[in-house]
């Protein structure tokens, strides 16, 4: 009974890990990158980090910004996008009121003729 379950644990640990592996990356193909996170190089070190995330020099310690920080400059991002957006659709509503008055001009004109 006990090699029964040694061997259904290794064929456990065997079929996880290449489970793992199947959903991971390889950088420059000696480090393994889990799903979500992402290999940022500083200076002559590779630092593992979640997608998105930056890393700040603090004297001389290397420090990943915080989960508050991160949301923080996502949502100012967002914030940033969302007024260009409004921007452009400002305009392009501004152009299509320019267009509709062209068009009844162009419209009565033809009527008149």
């Amino acid at each position: 009974m006990a090699k029964i379950i040694i061997i259904l644990s290794f064929i456990c640990i065997l079929f996880t890990g290449s489970a793992y592996g199947e959903d991971a990356s390889q950088n420059d193909g000696d480090v393994v990158i889990p799903p979500g996170m992402e290999a940022l190089r500083e200076g002559s070190v590779n630092v593992v980090v979640p997608r998105g995330a930056r890393l700040r020099k603090q004297g001389s310690v290397m420090l990943i910004e915080t989960a508050d920080e991160y949301a923080y400059r996502k949502f100012m991002d967002t914030e940033e996008h969302f007024k260009t957006i409004e921007k452009e659709l400002n305009r392009q509503d501004k152009e299509i009121g320019d267009l509709k008055e062209a068009v009844k001009k162009l419209e009565e004109d033809a009527r008149k003729k």
